[in-house]
């Protein structure tokens, strides 16, 4: 796939998770063509580039990005403060976090915070294979998509982890106040399964680990980490 450069053009802002941020972008010039779970890096000085999976599918004809607004960060500072209309430079795609083409595969993925990111795009992109995600936070002031994940696939089904939410039962049967790594240990793995982990380090180290331990084979995992 061709690595462009090119100008995007700041369409929406929204809210979609604490300290979390839902930017739509229309692309500028020329067509962006990705694989869902690549990332492009966006300008915003002379020497600043920084890297955001793509969270909407290829599909679509806006290219959306999630961003952890994080104080002193110099791009989630600059988004945080863009307008609507404002230009950025970027470059992309890139990245090999992408979904194999095996037929019989379970995808399964693993996420937390905006690691949502390209696991969105992958799973709008996905039309034939079964699919679970396990999508965990705090709470569900965590949880970006909360709104909207269950219209996401009729081939996905949704656990959440939420390890410091009150009322859990409240969100429905798919959430319980316990980290992703409780429904891992007790989850029913076969051969076939693919598991696709994104978000910050800290997690993607121990799910592969906890991954390992239960017999899953290194080229059934696949990684994203955040720092």
């Amino acid at each position: 796939m061709n690595i462009i450069e090119g100008t995007l053009q700041l369409e929406s802002i929204e809210t979609v998770a604490r300290d979390t941020k839902k930017f739509r972008f229309s692309v500028l010039q020329q067509a962006l063509n990705f694989t869902a779970g690549q990332f492009v890096s966006l300008q915003f000085n002379e020497t600043s580039w920084r890297a955001y999976s793509i969270a909407s599918s290829p599909e679509e004809s806006e290219l959306e990005l999630v961003v952890r607004i994080i104080s002193g960060g110099v791009g989630s500072t600059a988004l945080d403060k863009a307008q609507i209309g404002d230009r950025f430079n970027f470059k992309g795609p890139f990245g090999h976090f992408v979904l194999s083409d095996t037929p019989q595969a379970r995808l399964i993925f693993c996420g937390t915070g905006t690691g949502i990111a390209p696991l969105r795009s992958m799973i709008l992109t996905e039309k034939k294979r079964n699919m679970l995600l396990f999508y965990g936070g705090r709470n569900r002031e965590d949880i970006a998509y909360l709104d909207e994940v269950e219209t996401w696939s009729e081939n996905l089904e949704i656990k959440l982890g939420l390890s410091r939410e009150d009322n859990p039962e409240n969100l429905g049967a798919y959430a319980k106040n316990v980290r992703i790594t409780k429904y891992l240990e007790s989850l029913e793995i076969t051969p076939q399964d693919e598991f696709y982990i994104c978000g910050n380090g800290d997690m993607a180290k121990g799910v592969e680990a906890l991954l390992k331990d239960r017999g899953v084979e290194k080229s059934k995992i696949f990684m994203e980490r955040f720092n």
